[in-house]
């Protein structure tokens, strides 16, 4: 009898299933924000930050800033759209034409330019090479005249071009738009939260600072453990040589190839050293390195779908890649979420990386941290005894470990000070 009553309504059923079901997903993408994100950028038009990350995908630039007629600078800030991500796809189906010098070696020049009125400016955290805009953006400007690039600025106000900007030598560069409309470079503004920036040059370089202060969310997320078996398998195993040795020492662990290759796992810490000698002659050029090393991270394994270029040092020898989250980097004293990549004048090169980053998004109480102007934070590192050491200031996002809860990391957003090459949480320098 049952099952009659079952098979003759069985639609009605299955009906009311899919609706509890619906009713069910859409609370949770209502009362949790992160997750929506998420779910929209999984199924959506973002679809492939969660795929296999491009070249192009971790050498994006990180910051866009509009500029309105009066001169006056906004940072476009949202925890919902990927404003970057839009702005590449629309410029990657442009075709870009002649490209012209307009002036070099004139910070006032150049400062015009970074203020640009009527305009969108996408920057990068540091400087990339003419080669990886032209494979980021599929284009094929002249890199024989464009070197470097820090900034691109695109004018909203009809003209057929863009700007190329490099912090080096204040090189403002003109490139021609023989097809796409820079007016659609971004088509939707809805649900921004605008925070009031201005550009200055300080020891060579255009900062950006934040004329008030402003708020900005803090975050939670799940961590992605990678295991040592899988990276110490991607980084010591060749096709010459796919055996290696392992002894523990204290909470290292110690891995060697008998030839030139060398890791240590702190287990304490969830951190990898590594280095291989691969000789002078395999050496790649500066340029080259960006191309080498992105293909190197994707050898280890480690997930990039958050990992973007963040930092050149050494002479072009160093770079430095860290996970963003809503547009800003997430700073810590072991390479959380983001690896090291050196190689010397030597032929020698080093990884310096964590198992962890993070991944899906978690839900929080929607609390905020206000953080101070720009100015107001100088003022109190000028009273410090350490404000002669420090070079360079920037926002970023502080990873918290939870003590009781090691798959999931709380961020809290502040300001970094560059304090002896390393960045470090302001305030630690105001004690």
């Amino acid at each position: 009898m049952m099952i009659k009553k079952l098979r003759a309504n069985w639609l009605s059923i299955a009906l009311t299933i899919v609706v509890l079901v619906s009713l069910l997903l859409s609370g949770i993408v209502w009362t949790n924000p992160f997750q929506s994100d998420y779910f929209h950028r999984e199924n959506g038009t973002n679809n492939q930050q969660l795929a296999a990350q491009s070249i192009g995908d971790v050498y994006l630039p990180t910051m866009i800033v509009r500029t309105n007629n009066d001169g006056d600078q906004q940072l476009l800030y949202s925890q919902h759209k990927d404003l970057i991500y839009q702005a590449k796809e629309k410029l990657a189906s442009w075709q870009l034409g002649r490209t012209s010098t307009v002036k070099t070696n004139n910070s006032d020049v150049y400062l015009s330019y970074l203020r640009h009125h009527d305009s969108l400016m996408l920057s990068y955290p540091d400087n990339i090479p003419g080669t990886v805009f032209n494979e980021t953006f599929k284009q094929s400007v002249d890199i024989s005249r464009v070197k470097r690039i820090n900034h691109i600025v695109i004018p909203l106000d009809g003209s057929r071009e863009l700007y190329l900007l490099s912090d080096y030598h204040y090189g403002v560069y003109r490139v021609r738009i023989a097809k796409g409309d820079p007016q659609k470079i971004v088509t939707n503004m809805h649900g921004l939260t605008p925070i009031n920036v201005d550009h200055r040059i300080v020891n060579g370089h255009a900062v950006m600072v934040y004329l008030h202060s402003f708020a900005l969310p803090r975050l939670a997320y799940q961590i992605s453990d990678q295991k040592i078996s899988s990276l110490s398998a991607n980084l010591m195993s060749t096709t010459q040589h796919a055996n290696f040795t392992t002894h523990q020492d204290g909470n290292h662990v110690v891995y060697t190839d008998g030839t030139n290759r060398h890791l240590v796992y702190d287990s304490a810490r969830g951190t990898v050293n590594y280095e291989n000698e691969v000789g002078r002659s395999n050496e790649n050029n500066i340029n080259q390195l960006y191309s080498h090393f992105y293909h190197a991270l994707t050898k280890t394994g480690m997930p990039l779908n958050n990992v973007r270029f963040d930092e050149v040092t050494n002479h072009g020898r160093t770079i430095t890649y860290r996970s963003y989250v809503e547009g800003f980097p997430i700073i810590n004293d072991d390479n959380y979420g983001g690896a090291k990549l050196q190689a010397d004048a030597n032929g020698v090169e080093r990884y310096l990386m964590s198992l962890y980053t993070v991944q899906v998004p978690l839900p929080l109480d929607g609390s905020t941290v206000r953080l101070p102007s720009t100015n107001s934070v100088l003022n109190q590192l000028h009273n410090s005894s350490h404000f002669r050491d420090i070079t360079d200031l920037r926002v970023g996002y502080e990873w918290k470990t939870e003590p009781t809860n090691h798959q999931t990391v709380k961020m809290e957003p502040t300001y970094f000070a560059k304090y002896h090459g390393k960045w470090v949480n302001y305030t630690a320098l105001l004690k």
